[in-house]
């Protein structure tokens, strides 16, 4: 199975001081950090569609009880097989996005970072 994380792991950043409490401004304007190369590219057409069809796929199947549900599958020539590759489907592409919410935290850190920075430099 191939990788596709594209992104790098969480900054090493002073979420917490030295004594456990959460990290002071003048600490999170410290913090320093590397650009992270990600080919934008790989974010396209296709990508947006396969994550709409996921979704799509997710709000048909939550609009279904527990009865109908399994009446759909059901009628599938072969249910058990069908229901599995749904679920497999649907757990790939949690795993997946699993990926950009690491993303999204380390987006998230290196904001308030340069945040802290503004708010020290901003006159009085």
């Amino acid at each position: 199975m191939t990788n596709d994380r594209y992104f790098l792991p969480e900054d090493d950043g002073p979420a917490q001081s030295d004594t456990g409490q959460p990290a002071t401004p003048r600490q999170w304007a410290a913090m320093s950090f590397d650009p992270v190369p990600i080919d934008a590219a790989r974010f396209g057409a296709q990508w947006e569609q396969a994550r709409g069809e996921v979704a799509r796929t997710t709000v048909g199947l939550l609009r279904f009880d527990d009865k109908e549900l399994t009446q759909l599958f059901m009628n599938q020539p072969e249910p058990l097989r069908h229901a599995m590759q749904v679920h497999t489907s649907l757990q790939r592409e949690l795993d997946y996005l699993k990926t950009h919410i690491e993303a999204l935290e380390m987006a998230a850190t290196r904001v308030l970072c340069a945040a802290s920075r503004c708010a020290e430099q901003a006159p009085p």
